[in-house]
């Protein structure tokens, strides 16, 4: 075998290292599946999956991409639709999200029809008991009137949003009402000073009160009614009928004729003096003169709440007088006055 000439070495030494070379400068030349998965690899920007925010609240009169989808990308403040009105809420579906994603290019399709967008809108509010104020000033103004007074509204009761930047404050701007009847119709704009953004028109009726003593519970026969029994209540006068008790201070002591029930009123004919002197018990008689005092024993004859006037008859004699009811059992006879004596 005849050795390599140093010429040959020489080139093979040449053709080695241009290999190497050429390996590191063009890697794609020598390994070229591994040189496609790189070349994919920077060709391609990494996707993050955009997510439904299911739950959004906006103060603004639109709704917006970047309100609905995460990331929204160079849409994010496009407008997509009108947000609701100021305390109110809209509902947006799967169906109409998928087209509203697709429209902007946005990579994101339902999973199932049930998948929703509520969008709320806080607001400020001008409550209900606000808005009577304003119908109870008005009416107050009209008629001069200082009677307890209460306002029913027709389809009520009303509350007024405002944009959360806004006062809640309304002014009455027309206020019509009608003596014979009680109703009412009035329009309120709000806010109350500068550009309105809310009109209200509302019709009713005010009804006159009045502030009555009813019981806390129910109360039985003879019951002595006292304080504790009673409570005040505000009730509409109308429909309420005649000989109403009014004062508490004329209910406390007195007898309960007949059952009375938790928060109804009570009627001049429901109460009485408590009865003193029952018919036909034995009761004490005080004969009374300028002189003496003399007590003897008595049947009463009928029943007797104090100060009134019964008969009584004497045990003994049958005699039948005249009395006045004094106290729980007895009762009294002036003698220096004319009695009525007879025989029963």
């Amino acid at each position: 075998m005849k050795p390599i000439s140093n010429h040959c070495l020489s080139v093979i030494y040449a053709l080695v290292l241009a290999g190497f070379v050429i390996a590191l400068t063009f890697p794609a030349l020598t390994f070229p599946a591994l040189a496609e998965t790189a070349s994919k690899a920077e060709s391609e920007e990494v996707k993050v999956p955009v997510v439904l925010n299911p739950i959004v609240q906006v103060d603004a009169e639109f709704i917006h991409v970047g309100d609905l989808f995460e990331p929204a990308g160079q849409y994010a403040d496009r407008t997509v639709i009108r947000a609701p009105e100021p305390g109110q809420e809209l509902v947006l579906p799967a169906v109409w999200l998928w087209k509203a994603a697709k429209t902007f290019g946005i990579d994101w399709r339902p999973t199932s029809t049930a998948e929703t967008v509520t969008v709320t809108r806080p607001s400020s509010v001008i409550t209900t008991s606000q808005i009577e104020g304003l119908l109870l000033d008005s009416f107050f103004k009209r008629t001069g009137e200082d009677d307890l007074v209460e306002v029913e509204e027709d389809g009520g009761p009303y509350r007024i949003h405002l944009p959360r930047s806004v006062a809640p404050t309304a002014r009455v701007e027309r206020f019509d009402y009608d003596a014979h009847s009680g109703r009412f119709t009035a329009t309120l704009l709000a806010p109350a000073e500068g550009r309105t953004l809310q009109k209200m028109n509302i019709s009713g009726r005010f009804h006159r009160m009045v502030e009555l003593p009813v019981p806390t519970r129910r109360l039985g026969k003879d019951h002595i009614i006292e304080a504790g029994d009673l409570t005040i209540v505000r009730m509409r006068e109308e429909g309420l009928g005649t000989n109403l008790i009014i004062d508490e201070n004329k209910l406390i002591g007195q007898s309960v004729g007949r059952s009375l029930t938790s928060g109804k009123p009570i009627r001049a004919g429901d109460v009485g003096a408590p009865i003193l002197v029952e018919k036909g018990r034995i009761i004490t008689v005080s004969l009374q003169t300028d002189r003496m005092v003399l007590s003897v024993q008595g049947r009463a004859m009928e029943n007797g709440a104090l100060d009134d006037v019964i008969r009584v008859q004497n045990t003994q004699s049958n005699t039948v007088i005249d009395a006045v009811v004094i106290g729980s059992g007895r009762v009294e006879v002036q003698l220096q006055q004319p009695l009525a004596m007879r025989t029963e």
